[in-house]
């Protein structure tokens, strides 16, 4: 039995005619650029809603078109945290970036509106907020905002602009909002975390470095206090079974990005439909077992399975 796909993600051009009715399956695809016009009317036909890449915390200098908000921010300034331009922390190392200042009295509407008019331009349904919270902010802004803005901590700020967000759009993804969660998850129907489950199952020598603490210390506690979000756990490289059979433990979704997501050997795995929980995780030493309606997963440090869906 199968379902539908939860989220997928596409930083390429133009899709091929494969990929279209691949990503088709899936519920919701990222993009980091805007599909042409007739593959965003074909991907809707097919029930996926498409979510536009947007860095949350400030932008490039070297893709501010004229005429835009964000041009208006350079050549204003009050509204962004550094006048000089900043590389690195979480943004390249060679591009010269710009972070905005949340706390700003225009802030939160003025992006709305810039936000709102470009998804409308492309026939977007929302958007996905990479890099956030106040961990992605480069420590040079982040000291300016600091000194304005003593009394108001930067994702409160940030929160009030997703509450003014959530009323104009019916689809937000934030990447690692489960870091401050009662500031992004209140506001978000998807939260992905990135490379989390590439980690190993259980590393004796680090805790921090093991799936098998991370996820109950810092995921399952956010999934339980919002429980309207839906976690998908994003990956690079070509371990899929384990990396799915690991989401699909904690009832949770994944998604692996590598250089032909739509080769058949693996891409039937996203949709295989096990229908809800059974059970709690059941555990032996370092192997951990949990049976689903129509299957069952395993995962320990030397294997990860998905047991066959039953019709």
């Amino acid at each position: 039995m199968t379902r539908r796909g939860a989220v997928a993600f596409h930083y390429g051009g133009a899709l091929t005619a494969a990929q279209l009715e691949w990503f088709g399956r899936f519920d919701v695809l990222v993009t980091h650029d805007p599909l042409l016009e007739a593959q965003v009317a074909e991907l809707h036909q097919r029930g996926t809603r498409l979510a536009l890449y947007e860095w949350t915390v400030a932008f490039y200098r070297s893709l501010v078109r004229p005429d835009t908000w964000q041009e208006r921010l350079l050549r204003g300034r009050d509204a962004l945290l550094n006048r000089r331009a900043l590389r690195g922390h979480s943004g390249a190392s060679d591009a010269d970036a710009f972070y905005y200042d949340p706390a700003h009295p225009d802030y939160a509407e003025q992006r709305v509106t810039a936000l709102v008019n470009r998804l409308k331009a492309a026939n977007y349904d929302g958007v996905f907020f990479d890099t956030t919270t106040v961990e992605s902010v480069h420590p040079k802004a982040l000291a300016q905002y600091r000194r304005r803005h003593p009394d108001l901590p930067y994702d409160a700020a940030m929160a009030r602009f997703l509450a003014r967000l959530r009323q104009e759009l019916p689809l937000i993804v934030t990447n690692q909002g489960y870091r401050a969660a009662e500031h992004y998850l209140p506001y978000a129907d998807y939260d992905v975390t990135e490379s989390l489950l590439t980690r190993p199952w259980h590393d004796p020598a680090n805790r921090w470095n093991s799936v098998d603490f991370l996820m109950p210390e810092l995921i399952l506690p956010a999934a339980q206090a919002y429980p309207h979000v839906r976690f998908i756990h994003l990956n690079y490289g070509e371990d899929v079974a384990r990396i799915v059979a690991t989401a699909r433990l904690f009832d949770h979704d994944a998604f692996v990005a590598s250089p032909d997501v739509t080769r058949t050997a693996f891409s039937d795995l996203y949709f295989l439909d096990l229908g809800r929980p059974t059970s709690e995780i059941q555990r032996n030493g370092l192997e951990a077992t949990r049976t689903f309606e129509r299957g069952e997963v395993t995962v320990s440090p030397e294997r990860a399975k998905i047991g066959r869906a039953l019709p």
